[in-house]
């Protein structure tokens, strides 16, 4: 027995989700000019003329990460969890959609000649509040994920993936939110661990997909 075509192309999209979301951010702010991506927060890639390629990344993103929870529904028919993860990685793929469609706030520096942002929009505040389901979404998910894999043959690996995952992940978070200063809008590194924080987090995905493509169905009743 063996997934269809359409459960693997779902599946895949957490591969595709893992590279493309911290790519693009890694590339653009390489070729943007008067951006510093040690400095900067991804989301300040939205801004300018080529704002569109970032909020693009966001939307394309968020998008992959819901199909990748309709993978997901259909190979945990039946576990722990197995509603449960779906669910959540659908909050995280829609909180991906809301961060493109929400754009942040200038920021001082960036774009270049802009001196930052006195009163918050109503669209940056939302952008801002986006990291709290985001992140809890996402940490859930990867515990939820942590007991299905203890409970497979062979998984106990793949358990202690995601449980070391959910502790990396808040804490490369909190490193890169304590390296900025929110009140004059100016940091130091905080563009280099946020951007760890996302290969983490994203990369998460690519493994998880790759496991499920990888195994043998067992007592799956494929869609």
């Amino acid at each position: 027995m063996s997934y269809t075509r359409s459960t693997r192309l779902l599946l895949c999209c957490g591969l595709i989700v893992s590279v493309l979301f911290p790519g693009v951010i890694l590339v653009e702010g390489a070729l943007r000019p008067g951006y510093e991506p040690l400095h900067r927060f991804g989301s300040e890639l939205s801004l300018g003329e080529r704002g569109w390629v970032q909020i693009a990344n966001f939307i394309v993103s968020g998008l992959l990460v819901l199909g990748f929870a309709f993978g997901l529904r259909r190979v945990m028919r039946h576990g722990s969890g197995s509603v449960a993860a779906s669910l959540l990685a659908a909050v995280f793929g829609a909180c991906l959609i809301v961060g493109g469609v929400f754009v942040t706030d200038p920021k001082p520096g960036y774009p270049v000649g802009s001196t930052g942002t006195a009163e918050p929009t109503v669209h940056g505040l939302i952008h801002d509040g986006n990291p709290v389901p985001f992140y809890l979404s996402l940490i859930a998910l990867m515990g939820v994920m942590a007991r299905y894999f203890a409970a497979e043959p062979g998984g106990r690996p793949w358990m202690w993936f995601c449980v070391a995952t959910v502790l990396a992940v808040p804490v490369t978070f909190a490193i890169a939110a304590g390296s900025y200063d929110a009140e004059s809008q100016t940091g130091m590194y905080h563009g280099l661990w946020q951007r760890i924080n996302l290969a983490v987090s994203l990369g998460w995905f690519g493994v998880v997909a790759t496991w499920f493509l990888r195994r043998r169905p067992r007592d799956v009743q494929d869609a």
